[in-house]
């Protein structure tokens, strides 16, 4: 009885419980600014959120939930709701970006003209393309819609080409050789949020997105070498974020003057259909069953000056810690603020911390990807801390918002609501494991009755009735 006591307190103390329509916020833009003195120029990356919001509600500022069945916060691994993969597959040349013109200097300054950005990265003055065959396995969702995703699952392919498509199709194909080329690599563990725990079923054609961050670096090789276990030249970007969701605007107006523009393709979109209206809030408008769990994510950033790694990044002063593939096994120190400045670097933040200065600071990108999910389990004990078996969000709000003479009874392990005219209720039992809805209002008729649900499902249901007669005042 006193674990039982615990969980009812945690319940009542929390937010909004009801399954929050994922896209329910006005949109919101996200501007970070970006200075000399710590990245080596000027600028600004603003990022639009669309009015998507994560589990209860959260923004795209924010990379750990609360559980509002067990007040856990972050990644809880005893409660995994989902696990899927997700693999890079080759531009189709279906991107919501508009083409661009621009040149190559391996390509003797010669235009390409209304090149397609579909799957492309933009790093500087080069144009790259995201191939197929990048991978990031064992992506953990929790109930609460946590994202776990460990280093050792994401895998990048090699940037070496800028694939020419243009779209007006006046130019020829063409595969542009770089200069410079770059292999990305994860240097921590990803975690963030998954708006699939807000929709009765995660494999649906729905509106689902998320967002992940985690340290990275990337290898540069030039003059068309070959990734080899030397080690290359190591560049180091802590606290990427990779989004399935809003648009970017990259803009460095130095010299020269940089100007990038991007925007992610939700799951299941068409990308040749605008899923905003007329206020830039996401709508249904792009789902497409043809696009069943393909997506396009990004992200955004500025190479830094320099970073704090780790003492363990090195096996002796200055003789780097390879990985047996020849990439760097470096960590960024964990503190609020890894950057530092090689020039002068102050007092490390930790024993034996080194400030790694990064040679290519100041130079923005932006990365776009094209990927095929495949979602490889569901929990059947509930993957969502959100979704009820009895009723959705929208049913029971229909009870809430009736206006009619409304009543709750409530015990230790039961709740209901009830309208008695016309006859709609709402009941959980978490003793009996057991949950049940009718509404007369509509036609036909609704009345479900689920006997033997998760004690999970239960919980769920308890904490969203017990919501719904406390925001009554019931």
């Amino acid at each position: 009885m006193k674990k039982l006591a615990i969980f009812v307190a945690v319940v009542l103390g929390l937010g909004a419980l009801l399954c929050p329509a994922a896209f329910a916020a006005p949109p919101k833009t996200w501007t970070t600014t970006i200075d000399a003195a710590r990245y080596g120029g000027d600028g600004t990356i603003t990022f639009n959120d669309w009015g998507y919001t994560g589990p209860n509600g959260t923004d795209a500022n924010t990379f750990v939930i609360t559980s509002p069945i067990t007040g856990v916060a972050g990644f809880d691994p005893t409660r995994i709701g989902q696990r899927q993969n997700v693999i890079t597959f080759d531009p189709d040349w279906l991107s919501p970006d508009p083409a661009i013109t621009g040149k190559m200097p391996e390509n003797a300054g010669i235009l390409e003209t209304n090149a397609s950005q579909d799957a492309q990265v933009n790093f500087y003055k080069w144009t790259y393309t995201t191939v197929g065959g990048s991978t990031f396995n064992n992506m953990q969702i929790d109930k609460a819609g946590n994202y776990f995703v460990a280093k050792s699952d994401m895998a990048f392919k090699f940037y070496d080409f800028f694939y020419y498509h243009d779209v007006t199709g006046v130019n020829p194909d063409e595969m542009i050789d770089s200069y410079i080329n770059f292999q990305p690599y994860a240097i921590s563990d990803g975690h963030g949020w998954c708006g699939s725990t807000l929709i009765p079923d995660p494999n649906a054609v729905d509106i689902m997105a998320g967002q992940i961050t985690f340290d990275f670096a990337f290898d540069v090789y030039l003059q068309n070498r070959r990734p080899s276990t030397s080690g290359g030249g190591t560049q180091i970007v802590p606290g990427f974020v990779m989004r399935s969701y809003g648009s970017y605007v990259v803009d460095m107006p130095g010299t020269p003057i940089l100007h990038f523009t991007g925007s992610a393709v939700m799951n299941n979109n068409n990308p040749t259909i605008s899923p905003l209206d007329a206020n830039g809030q996401v709508t249904r408008a792009a789902l497409d069953p043809a696009f069943h769990n393909k997506v396009s994510f990004l992200g955004a950033g500025v190479i830094p000056k320099g970073v704090w790694v780790a003492a363990s990044s090195y096996v002796s002063p200055g003789v780097k810690n390879l990985n047996a593939d020849g990439t760097w096994n470096v960590q960024v120190v964990k503190v609020a603020d890894p950057l530092c400045d090689p020039a002068s670097p102050g007092t490390p933040p930790a024993d034996g911390a080194v400030c790694w200065q990064n040679s290519f600071s100041g130079y923005p990108f932006l990365m776009r990807a094209n990927g095929q999910r495949t979602l490889t389990y569901i929990n059947p004990t509930g993957h969502s801390d959100y979704i009820c078996p009895c009723w959705s969000s929208t049913e029971m709000s229909r009870i809430t918002g009736s206006g009619g003479t409304l009543s709750c009874s409530s015990t230790a392990t039961s709740d209901t609501i009830r309208d008695s005219s016309p006859i709609q209720y709402a009941l959980s039992d978490m003793g009996a494991q057991s949950c049940r809805f009718a509404d007369t209002s509509v036609y036909p008729p609704i009345s479900r009755r689920i006997i033997g649900i998760s004690s999970d499902q239960a919980k769920v249901c308890y904490s969203q009735v017990r919501q719904s007669c406390s925001s009554l005042g019931l």
